[in-house]
């Protein structure tokens, strides 16, 4: 009964042997290595059905019991205990293997579902960023249209006014150079190296007198050439950006020094802003 129990489960593409004697039993037990290896590598998990039917009513045998027949023989009580395991092992894997299938499938469709979110949140996020960055450029181009409709506001007010100033006299002959100047002063300058031309004196009429700190575009180098002859050893050269530069204008401010910065480009240090706006 073992050994037709063995050839029922091992009966390939499900034919079941009619013949399940002994004597067909020993031709399949003949080669011996070749039936151990059939029995390890078993494919214990595809089991014709034909077999399975085939291998109840050894199973519901109660002599088909290893310890029953071990009484018998060991090697068959080995061989019976074979069967009824891989029986036993089949039926739990048919159980087992959808619910394995399942477990991967909501596993995958997680895992999916996962990265569909964080998909979905990037997308906000760089939504909510591109929002911000909208609503920011609203606000400033809003705010800069009021600007705008203030400034407006108060020209039209200057020009109401300019309107209904009443005319002021001035006397047609009037030289400005005249009344902040004189000859002495511009002889003087002459001495210190200024160009003879009424434009040079303008200038430097415009230089000492002005409340701001004059910008001079000096190409042919005249100006500073006058400006360094007027001040001396009391002026101090510097340019923006060489080391220590910031601490000469220090110790000048301290010291009432004039400063010239020379080679100055389109833009200025920003720590320079509130010492040229007089702040």
């Amino acid at each position: 009964n073992v050994s037709a129990a063995v050839m029922v489960l091992m009966a390939p593409g499900g034919k079941v042997p009619k013949d399940r004697s002994w004597k067909a039993a020993k031709v399949t037990m003949a080669k011996v290595d070749s039936f151990l290896d059939s029995l390890i590598n078993f494919n214990k998990e595809n089991i014709h059905e034909n077999c399975l039917r085939a291998i109840r009513p050894y199973l519901q045998d109660p002599e088909f019991n290893p310890e029953f027949v071990a009484s018998k023989s060991y090697a068959a009580a080995g061989l019976c205990s074979w069967v009824i395991n891989i029986v036993r092992f089949y039926e739990v894997f048919c159980d087992v293997e959808p619910k394995r299938h399942a477990l991967s499938k909501a596993t995958a469709d997680l895992t999916a579902a996962q990265e569909k979110l964080a998909a979905v949140k990037a997308k906000i996020a760089h939504l909510n960023e591109n929002l911000a960055k909208l609503t920011a450029k609203f606000e400033k181009a809003t705010a800069d249209k009021l600007k705008c409709q203030q400034e407006a506001e108060m020209t039209a007010g200057t020009i109401s006014l300019a309107n209904r100033l009443v005319p002021i006299p001035v006397t047609p002959t009037l030289d400005p150079l005249r009344v902040l100047t004189d000859d002495a002063v511009v002889a003087a300058w002459r001495n210190e190296g200024l160009p003879a031309d009424r434009m040079s004196v303008e200038n430097a009429t415009i230089l000492t007198h002005c409340e701001r700190w004059p910008l001079m575009v000096d190409p042919q180098l005249q100006g500073i050439k006058w400006v360094k002859n007027r001040y001396g050893a009391d002026l101090r050269v510097i340019q923006i950006g060489r080391k220590g530069y910031l601490q000469t204008i220090e110790r000048a401010l301290e010291a009432g020094d004039v400063v010239l910065i020379e080679n100055l480009e389109e833009s200025i240090d920003p720590v320079l802003g509130p010492l040229l706006g007089r702040e």
